[in-house]
């Protein structure tokens, strides 16, 4: 273990432990520890009353609580402490404070309970999608990576560096960019950063021309990554950060796809931000230097969608048809994970502007693109990302809810309200809270309530991350 995993570790026992700072006081309305362990150990509302009803029993006594009541805490709208019978039922399932589970998560991941570690707690650790008949080899899986990250770091710390060395940090780049499209970001996070800090010791030697100008590509992608995390985890100021150094990287090795795709993100950091014109400047600014079809296509769909949200109905005719022509006849890319554009993104991305816009006929083809959208990314297995797929529903939802469609859009949010913690968002979470924004204004059926209901319950419980480089 290095000694920055050391000092990790240690940092985890001592907050664990109780040693860190005093618990912080929660204001009401915003997710608490509670929630982050249920959802950690994938419990639905009814998985955990079952849980709490099991502890009371082995404690004697015959106390329950309802799904709501459950619901509330996690979303900590109570006021005050539950009666001390539930905070030691509480207490003694999560071995935690009472006042801990209830306030605000840390910053850090929370370790599993202390002692034998129970299903619950194996769940906890495994990672996404390891499910079905092999699931309970999630440890043995973990260790072979780890076994074989050793191996790869070894490989990458020689002080000579040669071929194999870049192909290792080629190849873990590429691997990542996948993982972050088909895992939750925070799994990807501290990979991206530790290879990060590799290629940055490296580059702290003289190496020659050519090795050097592509260890400054493989830190600008790292970087690139590094601020697509941070974004999609509601860390703008850290996204800008990162974007400044993977644009530095660009510079120096005259890399155009670098460069789009750290612009992209700098657009989309405007972009949820509500800063429409910048969002639509940058991206207009470095499509003029976009090479490839899947540079030019990330960029255009996304100064289609920035105007939109300006409402901008001269500038927008042009675009949005720039934005689709340009989707039919881009050629398919070999670039790896989120680095492709696909045109099942770009898809919704246009279906998200044309709902913007709000006419009759826009609407129509909001709707039209948001199916498109929906079947390219069901259909592509390159492309299966559960947040792109809930992105492209939610705008279709959008569609369905503004022409009167009530049951199948209803039938659609559903889909992505059932969407774990840890894949949502920033973009998921936004688009969720316009869709109760709409749902706020319709008309106020038993329906509406319970959605309205469920998408508190979801925008209340983000995705989250460990620490993000550079605070």
């Amino acid at each position: 273990m290095s000694w920055r995993s050391s000092r990790i570790s240690a940092l985890l026992e001592k907050c664990a432990a109780g040693g860190a700072a005093p618990p912080r006081r929660n204001e009401m309305g915003h997710p608490t520890l509670l929630a982050l362990l249920a959802a950690q150990r994938h419990w639905t509302s009814a998985d955990a009353v079952a849980a709490f009803g099991e502890v009371a029993q082995s404690m004697g006594s015959t106390y329950i609580v309802s799904e709501r009541q459950w619901e509330r805490w996690c979303a900590a709208k109570v006021k005050g402490l539950p009666r001390p019978l539930c905070c030691r039922i509480l207490e003694n399932l999560f071995e935690r404070p009472v006042r801990d589970l209830f306030a605000p998560p840390p910053l850090m991941t929370p370790l599993p309970p202390r002692g034998a570690p129970t299903e619950g707690d194996r769940a906890y650790w495994r990672e996404p999608y390891e499910s079905g008949p092999h699931a309970g080899s999630a440890v043995i899986d973990e260790e072979i990576v780890t076994v074989a990250d050793d191996s790869a770091q070894f490989t990458r710390r020689i002080r000579r560096v040669d071929e194999r060395a870049l192909d290792q940090f080629d190849a873990d780049v590429s691997q990542l960019a996948v993982d972050y499209l088909r895992r939750p970001p925070y799994f990807a996070f501290r990979r991206v950063a530790e290879l990060r800090n590799e290629v940055f010791a490296v580059l702290d030697s003289r190496h020659p021309l050519d090795q050097e100008r592509r260890l400054y590509l493989v830190a600008g992608k790292l970087c690139a990554l590094l601020a697509h995390i941070s974004a999609d985890l509601d860390h703008p100021h850290e996204a800008e950060t990162h974007v400044r150094t993977a644009l530095v990287c660009a510079e120096l090795v005259e890399d155009d796809s670098l460069r789009s795709y750290a612009r992209w993100v700098q657009s989309n950091v405007a972009y949820w931000r509500g800063d429409y014109r910048r969002a639509a400047d940058i991206a207009r600014t470095a499509r003029e230097a976009a090479t490839t079809g899947s540079d030019l296509l990330r960029l255009v769909s996304q100064e289609t969608r920035a105007i939109a949200a300006m409402r901008d109905r001269s500038a927008f005719a042009q675009v949005v048809a720039t934005a689709i022509d340009v989707r039919e006849n881009a050629e398919p890319t070999d670039e790896p994970g989120v680095f492709r554009f696909s045109p099942g993104k770009a898809a919704y991305y246009v279906s998200e502007a044309y709902h913007a816009m709000g006419s009759p006929a826009d609407l129509q083809l909001a709707q039209q693109q948001a199916r498109e959208s929906v079947h390219l990314l069901s259909a592509d297995p390159d492309d299966q990302g559960p947040s792109l797929l809930a992105a492209a529903t939610l705008d279709l939802v959008a569609a369905q809810l503004t022409a009167g469609e009530l049951d199948g859009a209803a039938e659609s949010l559903r889909g992505v309200l059932d969407t774990r913690p840890e894949l949502r968002t920033v973009p998921v979470v936004q688009r969720v809270r316009r869709i109760d924004q709409q749902l706020a204004l319709t008309k106020g059926t038993s329906l509406i309530l319970d959605l309205r209901e469920q998408t508190a319950l979801f925008i209340a419980h983000p995705a989250a991350t460990p620490e993000i480089p550079g605070r």
